[in-house]
């Protein structure tokens, strides 16, 4: 694993900690993924898809730095996404529910 790959992977571990009733996928530019199943407490956060789960109901790409530096608060991940930085698909009402970090 990479040490972008590894500050992703902390950045996301720092940033979601309720469940918001949704697989979420942060897929990089360096075919690296991880998967965030909220649909439990805590969310889980793996490099494989959750047992049974084909395709994530939203998802992120972009490179693991810019998605580790969105991963630090709400505001962060807006800029990103004006900025075309991050690029967000999916199911839209998933970043309604979210919440990064202690917010």
């Amino acid at each position: 694993m990479t040490d972008a790959t590894e500050k992703l992977r902390a950045a996301a571990h720092a940033a979601f900690k309720a469940p918001f009733a949704a697989v979420l996928k942060l897929s990089s530019n360096e075919n690296a993924s991880l998967w965030i199943d909220a649909r439990q407490n805590p969310p889980q956060i793996s490099s494989a898809p959750p047992s049974g789960v084909k395709q994530a109901d939203c998802e992120w790409r972009a490179a693991p730095d810019v998605m580790a530096r969105a991963l630090s608060s709400e505001r962060a991940v807006e800029s990103a996404v004006i900025n075309g930085r991050l690029v967000i698909s999916g199911d839209m009402s998933v970043m309604a529910r979210l919440k990064i970090g202690d917010a």
